[in-house]
């Protein structure tokens, strides 16, 4: 969707092939992460307290839905990129 915000998703990329400090940036990760769950929260809550009919509530929260998980997949798939690289730099000595 719309919402991913490529420049900051490739530059936390872009620092973590080229810094030492994963735990930075996985700490970095997580708070957008937190920000992007923030988000969603507070789309659903406007959703749930609007007026609209149920079923374009439904029609409205499943788009919320994929936003929400579009914009965290990149996100999720770095972490597990930087937990890999920790945990394969921490049997190295």
């Amino acid at each position: 969707m719309a919402h991913l915000k490529q420049n900051q998703y490739r530059e936390i990329y872009r620092r973590e092939t080229d810094s030492p400090s994963i735990d930075a940036m996985m700490r970095e990760v997580l708070h957008r992460l937190g920000n992007i769950d923030f988000e969603y929260h507070v789309q659903v809550d406007k959703l749930d307290k609007s007026a609209a009919d149920q079923e374009i509530k439904d029609r409205i929260g499943r788009r919320i839905r994929a936003a929400h998980q579009e914009r965290r997949e990149p996100y999720v798939e770095l972490l597990a990129t930087l937990r890999q690289r920790q945990h394969r730099l921490s049997y190295r000595g």
